[in-house]
């Protein structure tokens, strides 16, 4: 049973990160993964360098799942039914959400990807509270990438369907996307005592500061101070046992 368990989670992440690879290489209705963002003016979207984080977050996520096939071997593997379960849909709904996005589908795209994070976010909840390499952290890393993706996708929302609700700018639109996830990231640090999910926020708001550079002054200096906002609560913030 562990052992089915764990091939149903390697299988599917397999199979997201080929596809993902191959999203990325070869185009699919004219344009590669990152080719259809490009098409567009994007505030929130980082500088290209930041996306080299997602080689270190699946790097992590194979060695996670190297550690539990050891723990296979050892009959310790802590993985529950419901985990493997959650963990494989995610990775179906990940898949859904490249195909999607590369046919401009952004609404149903950003629907598989809030499915995708949504049974990733189950996982994660069930996890010991441990950030290791072995145990919860390359969970956490990966959920942070997906809480980042699931920005860029409403982003995107907004432009492609020339959306100024409320009679909102992009500027403003975009500074309070920021606002919003940094609130999320800030929930996740202080309930659940988890430092990644605010530094990949960092990493990738930084990366926004980098892209707008200064001619989107108020999306620039947002994105800088939230960083701060984010940097001070990896530091102070610490919920009691």
């Amino acid at each position: 049973m562990y052992l089915a368990k764990l091939t149903m989670i390697a299988i599917s992440f397999t199979i997201m990160l080929f596809a993902s690879l191959f999203a990325n290489i070869l185009p699919n209705n004219g344009h590669t993964l990152s080719g259809i963002s490009d098409r567009y003016t994007i505030l929130v979207f980082p500088s290209k360098y930041v996306y080299i984080i997602l080689v270190v977050i699946y790097m992590s996520i194979l060695y996670w799942i190297y550690k539990q096939w050891q723990m296979v071997r050892s009959n310790s593997l802590k993985i529950t039914q419901l985990q493997a379960i959650s963990f494989t849909l995610s990775m179906v709904f990940h898949i859904i959400w490249i195909y999607y996005w590369h046919q401009e589908s952004f609404i149903i795209s950003l629907i598989a990807l809030l499915l995708s994070a949504g049974f990733l976010a189950i996982m994660y909840l069930t996890m010991p509270v441990s950030n290791t390499w072995q145990n919860r952290l390359p969970i956490s890393l990966l959920l942070s990438w997906v809480i980042v993706t699931i920005m860029l996708n409403i982003a995107i929302i907004i432009v492609y369907y020339s959306w100024s609700g409320m009679g909102l700018s992009q500027p403003l639109w975009a500074v309070i996307l920021l606002t919003v996830f940094v609130a999320v990231a800030l929930h996740l640090r202080f309930h659940h005592h988890d430092p990644a999910v605010p530094f990949v926020l960092i990493w990738a708001y930084i990366g926004v500061a980098f892209h707008n550079n200064f001619e989107e002054l108020l999306v620039t200096t947002a994105a800088l101070f939230l960083s701060g906002v984010l940097a001070v609560g990896i530091i102070f913030m610490r919920k009691s046992n």
